[in-house]
């Protein structure tokens, strides 16, 4: 799983615990089992995290079923449509993050209650109904993370890397509390620092929002800019960020001193246009543009076919087709694309086998002959590798991609068996 993906989870729980309805619960909350209660850091310790494995389970349990709904994602991510309904959301979650368009979210905080039984169900229980009490505050970030668990279980059919990028959720969210509940550490006092806090939320939301954008539009900055366009991006975030005057006494909504409908739009302005500057600056945490190197590559293990009918047409009767499914706004089929398709392994696999390489392009299926195939094999994420007979007979596939070392291995056990059921040399 990609590093930079449980560093935002991480990064989105704890801006969560700094918000507004979560930061005041953690001194009261901790009170009750934190080391000032038991007077050993240690038993405070091991009860904050106790406490913090109770939110875990809860986001974890959110998280499995995000990453169960994947594979329904996955038949639609190549349609733009659902992609800029995402990036809508993703902007719609910053407005609600701001307080502009409150979540209709109801406070469980004084509906759910703990009965204190024994010294260490009473925090798990209490970790467990947590999640229900923060909702109001936690909705839009961690709502966030479990669309993009989603999509990317769409892409690497497991539930394991949706159930940890959501235990690091619940990890940064419960930091504040193992730092107070286990050394009894002073937190600062709530105060206009938590409205930087919630500009910051806003932006990372907005920042996600554009990110889904350039799945529909196409990759920006260009390869060869993106490192200036980085530069000016971290310079427009921060002057922009500035601008919106996260440190002044009046609210955005709903608070003593709340700005006007004039001073809350140009706030969300000048926001939209620092979250612009973040996309371009984390533009280089993104692998290089353009999913399709192989066809245009000198080092290409072999030419291609982008039509399955011709590929079949034109093998021989001994060839063996191995079928990419892939889309652009695949961050796995990049990196499958620059980690095997151009590796001297799979260029020896390719030659070994006679496989015939069949890059099929969902970025935006427009011909009901390739609805066809993805109906047809049931494919229901991508990337997928298909391989096939020249008479399009099924003989595995592999899907999603987490390394060549992996990846090179399972084709070579799949196409090992094939030869071996045939009795007869390729």
């Amino acid at each position: 799983m990609e590093i930079q993906s449980l560093a935002m989870a991480f990064l989105n729980g704890l801006i969560s615990a700094m918000s507004a309805c979560v930061y005041p619960l953690i001194p009261i909350t901790t009170a009750i089992f934190g080391a000032g209660k038991t007077g050993h850091w240690l038993q405070g310790l091991l009860l904050s995290a106790i406490y913090v494995l109770g939110m875990a389970i809860t986001y974890m349990t959110l998280g499995v079923v995000a990453a169960l709904s994947g594979t329904i994602f996955g038949a639609y991510m190549g349609s733009p449509t659902v992609i800029l309904i995402f990036s809508v959301i993703f902007f719609l979650l910053g407005l609600s993050f701001l307080d502009i368009i409150p979540l209709p979210i109801p406070n469980f905080g004084d509906k759910l209650q703990a009965r204190k039984t024994s010294k260490f169900s009473y925090p798990l229980i209490l970790g467990i109904f947590s999640g229900f009490i923060a909702a109001p505050c936690t909705a839009p970030l961690f709502g966030a993370i479990l669309i993009d668990i989603a999509k990317n279980s769409a892409m690497q059919q497991s539930l394991v890397p949706g159930v940890v990028q959501a235990l690091s959720f619940s990890l940064g969210m419960g930091f504040p509390f193992l730092l107070i509940g286990g050394f009894a550490l002073k937190l600062p006092k709530p105060g206009r620092w938590m409205k930087v806090i919630k500009f910051i939320g806003a932006t990372v939301l907005f920042t996600a929002g554009f990110h889904y954008l350039e799945d529909v539009i196409g990759p920006y900055p260009p390869e060869g800019a993106r490192y200036t366009m980085a530069l000016l991006g971290l310079a427009l975030t921060l002057v922009f960020f500035m601008l919106s005057e996260p440190l002044d006494k009046k609210g955005v909504s709903g608070e003593e001193g709340d700005k006007s409908f004039r001073q809350k739009s140009a706030t969300v302005f000048f926001l939209f246009i620092a979250a612009f500057g973040f996309f371009l600056t984390t533009s280089l945490l993104k692998p290089g543009q353009g999913a399709n190197t192989l066809a245009n590559s000198s080092n290409s293990a072999k030419a291609e076919f982008t039509n399955l009918d011709t590929a079949m047409k034109a093998s021989s009767k001994n060839s063996i087709l191995l079928i990419d499914f892939w889309a652009e706004w695949c961050t796995a089929c990049h990196k499958m694309d620059a980690e095997l398709f151009s590796s001297g392994d799979f260029k020896d696999l390719v030659s070994k086998y006679n496989l015939v390489i069949v890059r099929l392009d969902y970025t935006s299926p427009d011909s009901p002959e390739r609805e066809d195939i993805i109906q047809k094999y049931q494919i229901p994420g991508f990337p997928t590798l298909l391989v096939t007979n020249t008479q399009g007979r099924e003989i595995g596939r592999l899907m999603g991609f987490k390394s060549r070392d992996e990846t090179i291995k399972n084709l070579e056990a799949l196409l090992a068996a094939e030869l071996k059921g045939k009795g007869a040399s390729l």
